[in-house]
């Protein structure tokens, strides 16, 4: 059976996570607002999205966190801000793979209370989180291809 002290050192990752999940959606908005110029349109589509569903990934925290026996937070972390239409990319590329670390930390802790249900809501947006850095990769031009020489078959025919 889960202790008292375990069940609440999840629900305060899962507050923190909460606060994160605010900034994200409140930047996201922020920075689709700011982004300039014609190359950005699908971006901007892209980052209205993507606060909708940090909206949706804060519901079912704060419900989740309310199941657990907490009270979710109404406390917002860090918004980043910029002029620079890169560098907003860039500070909400670092936002998604900070929140994709944090939420592998909070599978881990849950399911070590056998928290399976919980754990597969936190996995399921993981996942979103996880497109979201790949949309923001490509937007910002990152490619992860490996050299030619490192497949293990010929590109020739």
């Amino acid at each position: 059976m889960a202790s008292q002290q375990q069940l609440d050192q999840i629900i305060s990752g899962l507050n923190l996570d909460l606060s994160w999940e605010y900034a994200a959606m409140i930047q996201y908005i922020q920075h689709a607002s700011m982004l300039t110029g014609p190359e950005y349109t699908y971006v901007i589509q892209e980052l209205l999205e993507h606060a909708q569903q940090e909206h949706e990934h804060a519901v079912i925290i704060s419900d989740l966190i309310q199941y657990l026996g907490g009270i979710p937070t109404v406390e917002v972390a860090t918004r980043l801000t910029s002029l620079n239409n890169v560098e907003m990319l860039r500070q909400d590329l670092q936002a998604e793979y900070d929140a994709i670390r944090r939420y592998l930390q909070r599978i881990e802790q849950l399911e070590a209370l056998h928290l399976y249900d919980s754990a597969q809501k936190i996995r399921n947006i993981v996942v979103v989180e996880q497109e979201h850095a790949i949309d923001l990769e490509k937007a910002l031009g990152i490619q992860k291809v490996r050299p030619v020489s490192a497949y293990p078959f010929s590109l020739t025919p």
